[in-house]
């Protein structure tokens, strides 16, 4: 993938800068399924979860009423996107985009983490942390299920406006 970076010396040392960083936590308006993020090369798979989260049929089930079917959205045709750039060169923009829809913070604790976002809908808000079992989660002090998605890692449905995951 294309990395834009700034480059410096300092004290000695050649200190890199990655400007096209995703945060900890971020929403997405789009989902797409395995059996079709399935019909594009692996080399493209990255990035189309970079443009939907990646659901199996039960979660589109129970989540299509807040997220938008990216293939259906996007007028998917065979394995074309129809001008939707999965090529490395839309990297920039679709982290950018990720970033817009980002928690205001994410900071670790002792048991875990916390973070806090402020969303214009309802949504699934993504986590890059490793799924696990053994985690638990509350939004805005209610307990809430953690769903397995993008081949491993967390999200938890929030509401509209200012929530805290724990």
């Amino acid at each position: 993938m294309h990395c834009v970076t700034n480059r410096r010396k300092e004290n000695g040392y050649k200190i890199y800068e990655n400007k096209d960083f995703i945060p900890y936590g971020f929403t997405y308006d789009h989902y797409i399924s395995y059996e079709e993020c399935d019909t594009y090369g692996k080399e493209y798979r990255a990035n189309m979860m970079l443009k939907g989260i990646l659901l199996n049929s039960e979660q589109i089930e129970k989540y299509s009423d807040i997220l938008t079917d990216l293939s259906a959205d996007y007028n998917v045709g065979g394995n074309n996107l129809n001008g939707v750039d999965i090529e490395s060169e839309g990297y920039a923009k679709d982290c950018e985009t990720l970033r817009k829809n980002s928690c205001r913070s994410f900071s670790r604790t002792k048991n875990g983490f916390t973070a806090d976002i402020n969303s214009k809908k309802e949504n699934l808000l993504f986590f890059s942390v490793p799924f696990d079992s053994g985690w638990s989660a509350t939004v805005n002090g209610q307990p809430v299920t953690i769903e397995k998605v993008n081949v491993g890692f967390m999200a938890v449905k929030i509401p509209s406006g200012d929530s805290t995951v724990e």
